[in-house]
């Protein structure tokens, strides 16, 4: 932002030099109206002249300072009656009270929420004794219902830079439906049904431990091995690894074990999104009335960015679908 208000400044098309040297001055008095606007004692202090606030640039070369005075602004942020930072203010928490968020408002607001986490300027956290209470007694109502992996490097509240009440979270290995389907699919038709809400988030996120687990799985049983079930985590992965076999065959004979978990971490999102809407009348009765809108994504772990998937594109063919509930509690 500080590059940005100094590129318009000095005009598009400036120096890079310049660019730089005028942007050190600017993110100053960025620094001192921050200070101003947001800390009343510190106005206070200006205003009865017992306070003055100057920026100054420190040149490398010289061993100069330059003085630059008061911010331009002075005058105008003293009439400020801010008295917290933004990360210091707390959000409003969402209860029965407020309104009803549609789809397209719900995906707005996960993705300014990922925007502010992903730059470092999240604003969620800060909760009194009073929303606490506020939401016990008005009652929860969560924008969107989000289905993400059980991976300590994705805690989904955060990455969405959500309040508690935003967000109702499901969390498995592998983000999928495959071995917990009765519990997934009832507790999202509760989500769905008794809270009123109204997005269906399903999150992958890169480097995925249980797609990667599945992909190993499947070159195994490619190469004649067959795999050992001795426990729970052995069912899921040789459970999965067909979503491997796809990705490989959607790729072609060249592609390579990181390639295959890269598409394979897609097309398991894909698969909870048309799990959910092949067993679920439920689901599928509000999806086909433009009700509920469920969409996938994938978290990068690195850049701390959601890549937005969209919907299903099997969606029209299994709103359609004439089951009602999982195979394991048919």
């Amino acid at each position: 932002r500080v590059a940005q208000q100094a590129e318009e400044e000095l005009g598009v098309g400036a120096e890079t030099d310049k660019l730089i040297s005028h942007s050190v001055k600017v993110n100053v008095f960025t620094s001192i109206e921050f200070l101003l606007k947001y800390s009343e004692p510190l106005r206070q202090l200006v205003k009865s002249g017992n306070l003055e606030i100057q920026g100054g640039v420190y040149h490398l070369a010289t061993g100069r300072v330059e003085f630059m005075g008061r911010s331009p602004r002075q005058a105008q942020l003293l009439a400020s009656d801010s008295s917290l930072p933004p990360s210091l203010q707390a959000l409003p928490i969402r209860t029965t009270t407020d309104k009803t968020v549609p789809p397209k408002e719900a995906l707005r607001l996960l993705k300014e929420g990922n925007d502010r986490f992903a730059v470092g300027a999240a604003v969620a956290g800060k909760i009194s004794s009073d929303m606490r209470k506020a939401l016990v007694d008005e009652g929860q109502a969560p924008h969107t219902a989000i289905i993400g992996c059980a991976d300590s490097r994705a805690p989904l509240e955060t990455v969405f830079d959500a309040m508690p009440g935003d967000i109702f979270v499901l969390r498995n290995a592998g983000n999928t439906c495959t071995h917990s389907e009765g519990s997934m699919v009832g507790s999202l038709e509760f989500c769905l049904g008794a809270l009123n809400t109204k997005m269906v988030m399903v999150l992958g996120h890169t480097a995925c431990g249980a797609i990667k687990g599945a992909t190993a799985t499947y070159l195994h049983c490619k190469a004649g091995k067959k795999p050992q079930v001795t426990k729970a985590l052995d069912a899921l992965l040789v459970g999965l690894s067909s979503l491997a076999s796809n990705a490989s065959e959607e790729l072609g004979a060249n592609a390579t074990e990181q390639q295959i978990v890269a598409h394979a971490i897609k097309l398991n999102v894909f698969h909870t999104i048309d799990f959910l809407l092949q067993y679920s009348s439920m689901i599928r009765e509000k999806v086909a009335a433009g009700e509920v809108e469920i969409q996938g994504g994938i978290y990068d772990l690195e850049t701390g960015r959601v890549e937005f998937l969209g919907e299903s594109p099997n969606q029209a063919s299994l709103i359609t679908s004439g089951a009602a509930m999982p195979p394991s509690i048919a």
